[in-house]
């Protein structure tokens, strides 16, 4: 598979940024309504904000346009960026808001307990905040968005037609939001379950899930589909990738990981196919860590790992 080749000034994410707390108790199952011994930890995640910061640990130029709230989260959130080398130039602190987060408990054996999902400081996202990021970016930027926005934000981004699109659609619950811009967007990046919603076909056979997108407009993409690997289409062809052999930890924040890893690979103008190894090699880099974003992740690692899966 062949995709066209273009040279991008930078790479705009526009998208979720959330502070991430993570809880599992020592024993299972877990005892409710009392107090649990087990262990924390925090980190960040959001879409956009994941994707971006994998794309500045690449040494790709990135930007990321989001919403955080002025409060201690946000102010680690932003430092943290700035640390990996994210241009944090469009991000606006939201004045007396609380900055986007997800805390989620689990027991012994790794099954969620619980999770609650403190979203509301990205909801204010305006258009017209999207389209001045646009322009801050510039007429060469390739622009990443995620279904954390909302559909009218979307739509102006797509109205702004960027030199490439992107998007990836979060959760089954926000790919809906997709539905109506999938033949603007020039690259896809979702899961079997999340192509179900865009489809209305069943997520367990993954050919007519493909099929599907194509006939609803979708361009190019990768589907993602666990230890089956990957799926590529683009121009109406279709290419499995197999997943490489990987000692999985954590799966949290691999199709992120994919996803700029892809970008990457259309920013160093790379066609679809090489570009998606990228995908695959960076997918299974994350998936060896514990973290959301792999904190050693490098062009030097990912090209190690590239190396590796070639025949």
């Amino acid at each position: 598979v062949s995709g066209r080749s273009m040279r991008f000034s930078r790479v705009l994410c526009l998208g979720g940024c959330v502070v991430d707390r993570l809880g599992q108790t020592v024993e299972a199952p877990a005892r409710l309504h009392t107090s649990n011994i087990g262990r924390m930890s925090t980190g960040f995640g959001g879409a956009g904000r994941n994707v971006a910061e994998n794309l500045a640990r690449l040494g790709v130029p990135v930007m990321l346009a989001t919403r955080i709230g002025t409060d201690d989260d946000g102010a680690r959130a932003l430092a943290h960026l700035r640390a990996v080398g994210v241009d944090t130039s469009l991000i606006e602190a939201v004045e007396g808001a609380r900055t986007a987060s997800y805390t989620a408990l689990f027991d012994a054996t790794g099954g969620l307990v619980i999770g609650l999902a403190d979203m509301a400081v990205h909801a204010p996202l305006p258009p017209d905040v999207a389209r001045a990021a646009m322009r801050m970016a510039g007429p060469e930027a390739l622009v990443f968005v995620d279904a954390n926005l909302e559909p009218e934000t979307l739509a102006a981004i797509v109205d702004g037609k960027p030199a490439l699109l992107a998007a990836g659609p979060v959760s089954q619950q926000k790919a809906v939001r997709l539905v109506p811009l999938l033949s603007a967007i020039d690259w896809l990046f979702l899961n079997r379950f999340e192509a179900a919603v865009l489809t209305g076909l069943p997520a367990d056979d993954l050919d007519p899930l493909v099929e599907g997108l194509i006939r609803a407009g979708a361009r190019a993409g990768v589907l993602t589909a666990d230890r089956d690997g990957m799926i590529l289409f683009c121009g109406g062809s279709i290419e499995r990738l197999p997943a490489p052999q990987a000692a999985i930890v954590n799966v949290n924040g691999a199709g992120d990981a994919a996803a700029a890893g892809v970008l990457s690979g259309l920013f160093a103008g790379l066609d679809a196919t090489g570009a998606t190894g990228r995908g695959l090699a960076a997918a299974a880099l994350t998936v060896e860590s514990s973290h959301t974003v792999r904190p050693d992740l490098s062009p030097a690692l990912l090209d190690e790992r590239l190396r590796r899966l070639r025949p």
